[in-house]
C-alpha cells in the first residue's frame, strides 16, 4: 500500500470515476483503475461496485475511506511542519528595539534563538517606539521589543524593571527606604536620553528640575558619584554598574515594562513565534524580573 494509491482511492471516491479521477490526478484511466484493483487485492475487499453508469463505494470501502483521508491528512501535516522546519532553518527575522532595550536584552534574546536556528538571519533595526509601530504597521520588522506598543498590536509581557533613584555616595537622602517626587522635585535631575525613559519619567511627575539629558547610563552613573545631580534608572542597569551608589525605590513604585510586540496574533511568522517563545523561555531562566502572567 502506498500514499500514491490512497490518493488515487480518494480521488476517484470524490469524483464517482476513474475517468475523472485520471483527469485530476494526471494519469490514465488505465493507470488510476490498476492501482485501485492493486489495493483491492492487497487488502482483500472490493472498494467500488463497478456498473455503466460509474462506480459507488461498498460498505467497506467507505471505512477503509475514512483511514486513507486521515493517512493522508497525516501526511499533509507532516509535509507541511517538515517544510515549515527548512523554511525556518534558513528564514530571516527582523526585530525592532528602542536604543536601551537593543543593548540591554537583545543580545542575549538573540543568542538564545540562534542556538536553535543558526542558520536563520537575525536583523535588528534600533528606532523610537514610535518607528517601531509604524515599522510593524508596515511589515518592515515582524517583532517590536518596547515600552510603549500601539494599543492594536499584540503584546507579550517580557520584563518589569523597578526603576529607582540614583543617589551621589554622601546624598542626605540615601537612607530613606523610599522616595517621592516631593523629596526630589528641586534637585539636579540628570535626565535619561531615552525616548521612552524620558516619556516614562514625564507620565508621573512632568516637573523634573532637568540640568542635563545624557544619553549614556555610565556618563549618568559618573555624573551622580560626582556630586553633579541624581537620576531615576531601571535597577537592573544599576545593578551592573560598577561603582555602588546609593539606588532608592521611587513612591509610588515606578515600573519600566517591556513588550514583545506583533501586528496581529493570529498570524505571526513561525520564526517570529520560535524567538518570543524562546524569548520568555531565556528571560524566565535568566532574569528575576521576568513577567511570567501569572
Amino acid at each position: 500500500m502506498t500514499i500514491l494509491q490512497l490518493q488515487v482511492f480518494a480521488a476517484a471516491a470524490e469524483a464517482r470515476s476513474f475517468t475523472r479521477a485520471a483527469e485530476d490526478l494526471g494519469f490514465t484511466q488505465s493507470a488510476v483503475s490498476q492501482m485501485i484493483q492493486s489495493l483491492e487485492k492487497e487488502l482483500g475487499i472490493l472498494l467500488f461496485h463497478r456498473s455503466r453508469q460509474g462506480i459507488v463505494l461498498t460498505g467497506n470501502g467507505e471505512a477503509m475511506l475514512k483511514h486513507a483521508r486521515l493517512i493522508l491528512h497525516t501526511t499533509r501535516v507532516m509535509k507541511e511542519e517538515a517544510a515549515l522546519v527548512v523554511q525556518m532553518q534558513a528564514g530571516s527575522l527582523r526585530i525592532g528595539a528602542t536604543p536601551d532595550i537593543a543593548c540591554r536584552f537583545v543580545p542575549q534574546l538573540s543568542e538564545a534563538f540562534k542556538q536553535s536556528f543558526p542558520c536563520a538571519e537575525l536583523v535588528v533595526f534600533e528606532g523610537e517606539s514610535e518607528e517601531i509601530n509604524e515599522w510593524i504597521a508596515s511589515g518592515v520588522i515582524d517583532i517590536g521589543i518596547t515600552m510603549f506598543p500601539d494599543p492594536q498590536w499584540h503584546s507579550v509581557p517580557l520584563i518589569r524593571d523597578e526603576m529607582v533613584v540614583l543617589l551621589p555616595e554622601n546624598h542626605l537622602l540615601r537612607q530613606e527606604s523610599r522616595l517621592n517626587f516631593e523629596q526630589i522635585k528641586d534637585q539636579h535631575f540628570l535626565m535619561p536620553k531615552d525616548e521612552d525613559l524620558r516619556k516614562l519619567l514625564q507620565s508621573r511627575h512632568p516637573g523634573f528640575n532637568v540640568v542635563m539629558e545624557v544619553k549614556d547610563f555610565n556618563t549618568i552613573q559618573a555624573m551622580v558619584q560626582e556630586g553633579l545631580g541624581l537620576s531615576i534608572l531601571p535597577r537592573f542597569y544599576i545593578s551592573r554598574l560598577g561603582a555602588k551608589l546609593p539606588a532608592v525605590s521611587f513612591a509610588p513604585a515606578l515600573m519600566q515594562e517591556i513588550v514583545m510586540a506583533v501586528k496581529n496574533e493570529l498570524d505571526i511568522p513561525p520564526l517570529a513565534a520560535e524567538f518570543m517563545r524562546l524569548g520568555l523561555a531565556y528571560i524566565r531562566k535568566h532574569r528575576q524580573d521576568a513577567v511570567t502572567g501569572e
